[in-house]
């Protein structure tokens, strides 16, 4: 009976030891899930900033608006990213095409939000960024897989 009980007592734990996870020293580990909704966000036009919190953390970003949507839709990422020939930096107001970049907990390419005239995309881009990355999947999908390595 006593190993029956212990035989039992193991099998119950030994998956509970499976879910172990190891990592090297100084690794952080972060889950970002697309599929995941947030639960909120603030954003602030001025500086071009913007944060959306999930049930697992927090991202935050910044926002630009550009002369081209680089004939990207809602999600379309790119590195490098320039406007004019310039680096894209953040809290850029050069045109109408809303571009979005994640840069904590990680940072991201630059995706496409979408595109306004010109004075709605300086007012709008940051709080749409904020947004739709609560909110819709295709653009947390280009966040989150625009990731590099």
């Amino acid at each position: 009976m006593k190993r029956l009980i212990l035989i039992l007592g193991m099998l119950i734990t030994l998956p509970a030891l499976a879910t172990t996870m190891c990592a090297v020293d100084d690794t952080v580990v972060v889950v970002l899930d697309p599929t995941i909704g947030g639960t909120g966000n603030t954003y602030d036009n001025t500086a071009g900033t913007w944060r959306t919190t999930f049930s697992y953390g927090a991202i935050s970003g910044i926002s630009a608006c550009l002369s081209s949507n680089y004939s990207k839709s809602q999600g379309g990422y790119i590195y490098g990213l320039t406007d004019n020939g310039n680096p894209v930096v953040g809290a850029e107001r050069n045109g109408g095409h809303c571009w979005c970049k994640m840069t904590h907990p990680m940072a991201s390419a630059w995706v496409f939000r979408n595109s306004h005239s010109a004075s709605d995309c300086a007012s709008d881009c940051p709080r749409n960024c904020a947004y739709r990355a609560q909110n819709y999947a295709a653009l947390r999908v280009g966040l989150f897989g625009s990731i590099a390595p």
